[in-house]
């Protein structure tokens, strides 16, 4: 068995285990990744940013990296059939997730953080703290990091009643295509709705189409639909929309799956973060960010308890089950909202959304929370 007792393992180099190797590293700490795949890699898709995510990225010196190779929308637009009826300002920076993750990627490797690749985990023992991989390898470890998605085999293992990734009765469509768009664009229709927004300064620009549907589609990434079947399945809206696809390769069609809020993120020498402690529906662009959230988080908390894991998860577990929790459920009930059919409730959505706050308020909650601050409460406290 491989003798890694003085690192912190994380499993998985998505979003969450990277931002994780670089705060604990920037905290001093040793850390190893183990990561599936042969290579560090993410499917062509964007990702909104919102101020909650910048800020953990900007304490961790990466800011001005992600910010260069993203793009900074002008507003956000809601549109029914292809009118606009609502427009507020966009606080968000939008960039292709495959480039956060390289940025990640980059900065771990600078701190001198350790990778190992083609590592599909087969087991855990969480009490003592060993891994064991399908390629016959086996590590002890510190503690043990499950970053490793909705799939988690962790969570599947140590949190068995929390039941099986659920199709939550949507597909997505997504591609990358071009647009002269500086706005992130938000197109509500009958039982789905459509969303924009270019991702860098040189006109690329994500589209993610959302349906409404109890036809089960697999949770993968990398399912290739075809532009006729795309537009068939959202004929209600003007093609005029799917111009961005004109320019883009096939698009990929999958499955939104979910589980249900857990009760504890901890256990034993585990602890979860990002989509393996919280899968939630992508209607409030949160999933990215509420990894960076965690991962920061409990870098910063190992950075000042050191060996004292139980105390470092009694912490994290304070500080992020109640808002991961929250977001999961408000991302599913705007899911709801986003998918009206009756036209009586879609007027009255509309004239909600156009007369109150209710769309600054969501932001205000989201986007106004600073996790280098609370980190540092719950552990003055």
């Amino acid at each position: 068995m491989n003798d890694f007792s003085s690192h912190i393992a994380i499993i998985g180099a998505g979003i969450a285990g990277l931002t994780l190797g670089n705060s604990l590293k920037s905290q001093g700490l040793k850390t190893i990744i183990f990561e599936k795949s042969s290579d560090v890699s993410e499917y062509s898709a964007g990702i909104s940013i919102s101020n909650n995510g910048l800020i953990p990225l900007d304490q961790l010196g990466l800011i001005e990296e992600v910010k260069k190779n993203s793009f900074s929308p002008e507003n956000v637009i809601f549109k029914q059939n292809n009118k606009s009826f609502f427009k507020i300002s966009a606080p968000v920076f939008s960039m292709s997730r495959q480039k956060l993750v390289q940025i990640l990627y980059k900065k771990y490797k600078e701190l001198g953080g350790k990778i190992l690749f083609d590592h599909q985990l087969r087991n855990i023992n969480a009490s003592e703290g060993q891994i064991s991989f399908t390629n016959s390898q086996s590590y002890r470890v510190r503690h043990i990091a499950a970053c490793d998605g909705i799939k988690s085999i962790i969570r599947e293992q140590y949190f068995t009643r929390s039941g099986d990734p659920q199709y939550s009765g949507y597909s997505a469509w997504r591609g990358i295509g071009k647009s002269n768009s500086k706005n992130v664009e938000f197109h509500l229709g009958k039982n789905s709705h459509i969303v924009s927004y270019p991702i860098n300064d040189d006109g690329d620009t994500s589209f993610v189409g959302i349906i409404k549907t109890e036809t089960f589609e697999e949770e993968s990434w990398k399912k290739e639909g075809s532009f006729e079947e795309l537009v068939r399945e959202f004929s209600s809206y003007d093609e005029s929309i799917f111009s961005i696809l004109n320019t883009s390769s096939k698009p990929y069609k999958w499955g939104i799956y979910v589980r249900p809020p857990l009760k504890a993120l901890i256990t034993k020498k585990v602890t979860l973060l990002g989509d393996a402690a919280h899968p939630m529906v992508p209607f409030l662009g949160q999933g990215g960010c509420m990894a960076i959230e965690d991962a920061y988080a409990f870098g910063l908390l190992c950075g000042h308890k050191g060996d004292d894991f139980p105390s470092i998860q009694k912490l994290y577990q304070k500080l992020r089950i109640g808002r991961t929790n929250k977001i999961q459920k408000m991302s599913y009930r705007q899911g709801k909202f986003n998918h009206l059919n009756n036209p009586l409730l879609v007027s009255i959505r509309n004239t909600v959304i156009k007369n109150t706050n209710i769309i600054a308020n969501r932001l205000k909650y989201m986007h106004h929370y600073d996790t280098h601050i609370e980190t540092l409460s719950v552990i003055e406290n």
